[in-house]
């Protein structure tokens, strides 16, 4: 059945060579029990370990049911120990974690044995062996005698036709040893059973055949009794244990029970994944981060360019209602929606005098009565010309409070094209101080605003106004000539005046001078065109300004500033621009999510613009570079942050070297130990996640208030967690990768000495 040919055994270490055993040739048959004896360092243990596939050979031949194994890889000497080899050690190799029932389960898991058929079998062996009682107690709680009787059970579990143990009474008393031989004798009616021992006389009574090495050889091979294997060929009734493997399912339980198994190992392993899980998410928000931070920009088109900001209007251009706004209100991440959000793109500056004044305020339009006991000097604002300015404290509108409020008027002007927002000149009535979410809110602005300036409705009205007619075109149809105009651009710009009397239009010299005749009374058609609509007026020209005669007619002084407009009454002013809302903005609670906030209205029917998309950064082609080194960077950390991982964890896991080690002993396979170990860190590595992402969205309820976890949250979004979750699973599954190829290395043997 087992034959050796000259098969030798040598070892190097340092440069030198020494020999295990020498030529030794040797014929095994089922139904032997044979005892090799010698001295220590005679090569009996080597021999035993070569015999049972743990150590390799260098010369000779070594036949096992007539099939050579010299070129055995370690794949195949694995299916050799799982098929043929029962291993009982002196030192037991036992899974101290496990119990009795686990120890011996484990040998059946390995052979592939199906789940349903495993506890019965479990439970006869561990029976037979006489451990009945000791079925639920760990392995580090047995007497060396019971630990031996479970190294046989295990050995038995597996059904192979050949038994070698190496000293199995070397660390027992009397007694225990006696039960053992006398359980091994049994055992060898229908196995061969081969066992090293330095106490011959305990193995006397029962042995068939008695080897005795000496200096590395065969001295005596004496057989003392004939067997029915020595007789004849007896190879072809030998059956062979089963050796199918671990199923998916044995190993998914291995890797779980090994997780939990070993308390103070799964919290540590559990705290490196903490840490790798919480440093691989704030190097991935950090970088998210850094993405995100402007560097300064422009937009031609819109000065608020806030991320959170999204505009919207109508697939048709009509007129928004407020059946729109109510649907659009509903959809999730919409904080508030800005009708008038032309009124958004307004920055002005507040002044006494743009030329040579005291103060120049950049403010923000607001309406009064929102403001409403915040004032901490004056009053509301009752009339068209009055306004409050609610202020930030500490800043410089504070400063210059004082001279504010003693100012007898202020212009307010538009600070992109210059011009007046307003027909009259103001007077600041009162002040008070921004709440700290007013003051929130206007930081997080892009544009530095100092000041909120509160007006009334009327007023209000009256800027927006203002605000759509620089949005618009006009073209003028007098005395047979078109003109066109474009108050953006300060053509012929429009101008509201109460001086005005409805239906008539003031104009300048120039324009009058188009008629050959006097231009007073004469027709003049004004069409107003927007992107959403189109209107037309036909006014009577009331009279022509100059210089002159400004003052008396629309009591202005200021004829360089006004020269060139167009003065119409109010209320043609609002007939002319006041259509209803065309465009509109919301805001969103998290500016993370714009995009699919974005999509979501769009899916309701509406066109969508997020706004901080045009926005220009002034970085320009370095922005690329710099988003490319922050790449770089991320991938650099990710690679420091595996391998200080892998070290911490290799060092954690050493301790389980003996695990692996004593199953791969037993016939586990290099792909065996890796899923086992994959196993293993994965359920470890899901436990630290879901710990993490737990944390995070108790941060992002507010339950936990902590602000670093906070801006972590701030930054990731659901496509965020899923990859981080691939990224993490794949650093563990590589970490588990890399150990397991450490293991392979060496021979089953080697690995285990080196632990032991």
């Amino acid at each position: 059945m087992l034959r050796l040919e000259r098969v030798s055994k040598f070892y190097s270490s340092g440069g030198l060579v020494s020999t295990g055993f020498n030529k030794i040739d040797l014929n095994f048959e089922m139904g032997e029990f044979v005892a090799i004896t010698g001295e220590s360092g005679s090569g009996k243990s080597t021999l035993l370990n070569v015999i049972s596939g743990l150590d390799s050979f260098e010369e000779g031949e070594m036949y096992i049911m007539g099939q050579p194994t010299s070129g055995f890889s370690k794949e195949d000497l694995e299916e050799y120990r799982k098929k043929y080899i029962g291993n009982i050690f002196q030192t037991f190799h036992l899974i101290n974690s496990y119990t009795v029932y686990q120890n011996v389960e484990l040998v059946l898991l390995m052979s592939g044995y199906d789940k349903s058929e495993i506890p019965e079998r479990v439970r006869e062996i561990i029976a037979k062996v006489g451990l009945s009682s000791y079925e639920k107690t760990k392995a580090s709680k047995l007497s060396g005698g019971q630990k031996q009787r479970v190294a046989i059970a295990r050995a038995l579990a597996k059904e192979t036709p050949i038994i070698v143990a190496d000293e199995p009474t070397g660390n027992l008393d009397s007694k225990s040893a006696a039960e053992i031989i006398e359980l091994l004798h049994q055992l060898s009616k229908d196995k061969l059973i081969i066992i090293v021992t330095h106490n011959y006389e305990q193995v006397e009574p029962y042995v068939t055949r008695k080897i005795t090495m000496h200096d590395g050889k065969v001295a005596e091979d004496k057989r003392i009794a004939v067997t029915i294997g020595s007789c004849g060929d007896a190879e072809e009734s030998v059956e062979t244990a089963k050796a199918d493997g671990l199923t998916l399912g044995s190993m998914g339980r291995l890797g779980v029970r090994n997780t939990f198994n070993i308390p103070a190992k799964f919290f540590l392993l559990l705290t490196v994944f903490l840490f790798l899980c919480m440093s691989v998410i704030s190097q991935y928000t950090s970088f998210k981060n850094m993405g995100d931070m402007d560097t300064g920009g422009y937009n031609y088109y819109f000065m608020d360019t806030d991320r959170n900001r999204i505009l919207f209007t109508k697939e048709d251009r009509s007129e928004l209602t407020e059946d729109d706004y109510e649907k659009i209100g509903k959809i999730d991440n919409v904080e508030r929606i800005i009708k008038n959000d032309l009124m958004l793109d307004l920055i002005t500056d507040v002044s006494d005098d743009f030329e040579n004044g005291d103060f120049y305020i950049t403010s923000k339009i607001e309406e009064a009565k929102v403001m409403e006991g915040q004032l901490v000097e004056g009053r509301m604002p009752k009339s068209y010309n009055e306004a409050v300015l609610m202020i930030p404290g500490g800043g410089y509108a504070e400063a210059v409070i004082d001279m504010v409020m003693k100012a007898d008027k202020v212009d307010v002007r538009n600070q992109n094209t210059g011009s007046s927002i307003l027909r009259k000149k103001m007077k600041i009535v009162g002040y008070g101080y921004l709440t700290k979410e007013q003051q929130e809110t206007l930081d997080e602005s892009d544009i530095l605003y100092e000041a909120l300036y509160c007006v009334g409705e009327e007023t209000l009205d009256d800027i927006r106004l203002t605000v759509l007619e620089h949005q618009c075109s006009q073209e003028i149809v007098f005395a047979d000539n078109i003109l066109s105009g474009d108050s953006g651009a300060g053509v012929l710009p429009i101008k509201a005046s109460d001086k005005v009397p409805k239906g008539e239009i003031y104009v300048p010299a120039d324009i009058a001078a188009l008629s050959t005749e006097s231009a007073v009374g004469k027709t003049l058609k004004l069409i107003n065109k927007s992107l959403y609509f189109e209107s037309e007026i036909n006014f009577s020209v009331g009279a022509v300004y100059n210089q002159s005669n400004l003052k008396t007619l629309l009591e202005s002084e200021n004829f360089e500033e006004v020269s060139g407009s167009l003065f119409i009454n109010p209320k043609d002013y609002a007939a002319l621009f006041d259509k209803g809302n065309f465009q509109s903005s919301v805001r969103v609670k998290d500016d993370k999510l714009t995009k699919e906030t974005a999509a979501e209205i769009e899916k309701a029917g509406y066109h969508t613009f997020c706004v901080h998309d045009g926005y220009v950064s002034y970085a320009g082609g370095f922005g690329v570079i710099l988003t490319t080194f922050y790449t770089i960077m991320l991938a650099a950390v990710l690679i420091v942050l595996f391998f200080i991982t892998y070290f911490i964890i290799k060092l954690i896991l050493k301790s389980r070297n003996i695990y692996f080690s004593t199953i791969r002993m037993l016939g586990a396979s290099k792909e065996n130990c890796s899923s086992l170990l994959k196993v293993e860190l994965f359920a470890v590595f899901n436990i630290a996640y879901f710990i993490c992402m737990g944390l995070l969205a108790l941060v992002k309820l507010e339950v936990v208030k902590v602000a670093y976890l906070q801006q972590l949250v701030s930054f990731l979004s659901i496509g965020d967690v899923v990859i981080l979750y691939v990224v993490l699973c794949l650093m563990s599954v590589l970490l588990a990768g890399r150990y397991a190829r450490q293991l392979f290395k060496k021979t089953a043997m080697n690995a285990y000495k080196e632990e032991v």
